[in-house]
C-alpha cells in the first residue's frame, strides 16, 4: 500500500505524455514523412529509408538508437541490439515500440510498425486509465480504513474478560466462601454464550480432503477368508462325492479373477502349510 501513491502518480504522468502524443499525431496526420532532416514524397520515402536501412550496421556490441525522421510530427527510429531483432519507435513525450520479425526488416516493415504506433494510442491510453482508476480506487479503500478501529475489537476484548473471570471462578477453592462479589460461575457462562450468539462469526470453509487406508489386509485374513468360502461351498456335496438335492456345485474361483487379487507366492505357501497340518477330514475317510 505504501507503493499506491507512487503507482499512481507514475500512470497519471504516462497518460498525460500518451494523450499529448496522440494529440500531436493527430494534428500532423496529413504531414508527409521526412527523412534525414528532409521532407520526402510518398513515393520516394520507401527508397531513401532503403537506403538508410542498407547503410546500418549488421551487428552491435550494444543497444543502440538510431533516428531516422520524423512521422506525423513524431520522431521515429530504430533501436538495434546485439541478439534479438531491432525494434521501431516513436518518440514524442513518450517513447513506445514495436519489434520487427527476423524475415522482415525493410523499410516497408519499418513503416507499417509506425504506422501501427501512430494509431495505437488509444489502445495504450485506454489500459493505463483502467490501471489509474484501479489504483486510486485501491487508495481510497486504503485510507478509509485507516484509523479505524477493528471491528471485531471490542467482542474479542469482552470474550477474553469474561473468560478469564470464568478460569478464576472455575479455579477458586471449595474453602473459599459462596457469597464473594461479581458473577458466579453459571452467570459468566451464560455470558459467554449470549455473546458468542450475538456475534457469530464465520469460519473459514476447510477443503475436505478424502482419507485414503494404507492399510492393506493382512495375509492370513484373506487365507482365512478364501478357507471359509471353500468350506461353505463343499458342504453342499455329499461325502461320496455326488451333489445333493438342491445344492449346486459352486465353481472354484480362478486365482487371478478380476474380482479378487491374484494369489501371491506367500499366500499359496501357507495355504499348503494350512492343508498338511488340518489333516484328511472325517468324510474323506469313510
Amino acid at each position: 500500500m505504501r507503493d499506491l501513491p507512487g503507482t499512481i502518480a507514475s500512470l497519471s504522468e504516462k497518460l498525460s505524455k500518451l494523450s499529448a502524443d496522440d494529440a500531436t499525431a493527430k494534428a500532423h496526420a496529413n504531414d508527409p514523412i521526412t527523412i534525414g532532416g528532409r521532407t520526402q514524397a510518398a513515393k520516394d520515402v520507401p527508397n531513401i529509408l532503403g537506403g538508410k536501412l542498407d547503410a546500418l550496421p549488421k551487428s552491435v556490441g550494444a543497444t543502440t538508437k538510431i533516428a531516422l525522421g520524423t512521422y506525423q510530427g513524431l520522431r521515429f527510429g530504430l533501436v538495434l541490439h546485439p541478439q534479438f531483432p531491432a525494434d521501431v519507435y516513436l518518440e514524442g513525450k513518450i517513447i513506445r515500440q514495436s519489434m520487427l520479425s527476423r524475415e522482415h526488416q525493410g523499410p516497408r516493415a519499418v513503416l507499417n510498425a509506425v504506422e501501427r504506433l501512430a494509431t495505437g494510442y488509444g489502445t495504450d491510453i485506454e489500459r493505463v486509465r483502467q490501471d489509474l482508476a484501479i489504483a486510486e480506487a485501491q487508495l481510497r479503500d486504503y485510507q478509509a480504513r485507516l484509523g479505524k478501529p477493528f471491528t471485531l475489537d471490542a467482542y474479542l476484548s469482552e470474550l477474553t474478560a469474561l473468560r478469564d473471570q470464568l478460569k478464576a471462578g472455575l479455579s477458586r477453592t471449595a474453602h473459599q466462601p459462596d457469597d464473594e462479589e461479581g458473577p458466579s460461575v453459571s452467570e459468566l457462562a451464560a455470558k459467554i454464550k449470549a455473546l458468542k450468539a450475538a456475534n457469530n462469526i464465520e469460519a473459514t470453509p476447510q477443503r475436505a480432503r478424502q482419507k485414503h487406508s494404507s492399510a492393506e489386509e493382512p495375509v492370513t485374513a484373506r487365507i482365512r477368508r478364501r478357507a471359509e468360502a471353500n468350506t461353505l461351498a463343499g458342504e453342499a456335496v455329499h461325502k461320496d462325492g455326488e451333489v445333493g438335492e438342491g445344492a449346486a456345485k459352486l465353481p472354484e474361483p480362478p486365482q487371478n479373477s478380476p474380482g479378487k487379487p491374484p494369489i501371491t507366492f506367500q499366500e499359496r505357501i501357507a495355504m499348503e502349510r494350512q492343508q498338511k497340518n488340518e489333516g484328511p477330514s472325517p468324510t474323506d475317510s469313510r
